[in-house]
């Protein structure tokens, strides 16, 4: 599409982040982190971010926002938007798997297997592991949530560990071979990687838009009940 204008957001993590590109690629992103919950300020944000590039929402063509696994409200809060413009606007919304956009980051690491962990407390993280061949990023597994000890027998080497729960996952993973792991670097999602047109070639259009959860919540549990 020659005027493609793509509109992104991550909310699945500790941080809101919000990119728009056009048909040159990357126009600006914004990432924060303010006490006040990204259902009250995203609204806000994503208006401030298209202004002041001479934007508005009828220039964009695609909405792109990640699915999960990670923080339960705040998948629902940025899928919620996104479907909201949608409703009164009809721009269509692909969504994006937290892991594999986390993956992607690490696309240029030909050869080698890759396992985002994102600490998802509880002592335990979620993860999937990819493999890099060619420009082809494949997803080997499911998305799950494991104790770390599981870790060691999922993946595969040589192998690249990374992200929030890289911490936690250390011990069972720094006596094997050929397994590198990676702090602080790459914990976070950059929500221009999500308008990144290598990526297309990993998003399934036909996942459907539901948060990936991988476990259930604290109310699902407490009170017996399924959330969509």
């Amino acid at each position: 599409m020659a005027n493609r204008h793509i509109l992104a957001i991550d909310n699945s993590m500790d941080l809101l982040n919000i990119a728009v590109s056009g048909p040159q690629g990357l126009i600006d992103e914004m990432c924060i982190k303010e006490s006040r919950s990204a259902s009250q300020i995203l609204p806000e944000k994503v208006e401030e971010i298209l202004a002041a590039n001479g934007r508005s929402l009828q220039d964009i063509s695609e909405l792109r926002v990640t699915l999960g696994p990670g923080s339960f409200t705040g998948i629902r809060v940025g899928l919620a938007f996104c479907k909201g413009i949608r409703a009164a606007t009809g721009i269509p919304v692909r969504g994006v798997p937290t892991l594999d956009a986390l993956a992607f980051a690490l696309i240029d690491k030909q050869g080698y297997y890759l396992c985002p962990l994102i600490d998802a407390r509880k002592s335990e993280v979620f993860l999937a592991l990819y493999h890099v061949s060619g420009v082809t990023l494949s997803r080997q597994t499911s998305y799950m949530a494991v104790k770390p000890e599981e870790i060691p027998s999922i993946i595969k080497t040589p192998c690249i560990c990374f992200g929030t729960g890289s911490h936690i996952a250390e011990k069972y993973l720094s006596y094997l071979d050929d397994v590198a792991i990676i702090h602080n670097d790459h914990d976070n999602i950059r929500a221009a990687k999500l308008t990144d047109e290598r990526i297309d070639a990993i998003l399934d259009d036909q996942l459907p838009l539901y948060p990936i959860y991988c476990r259930k919540s604290e109310a699902e549990i407490k009170f017996n009940i399924t959330i969509d």
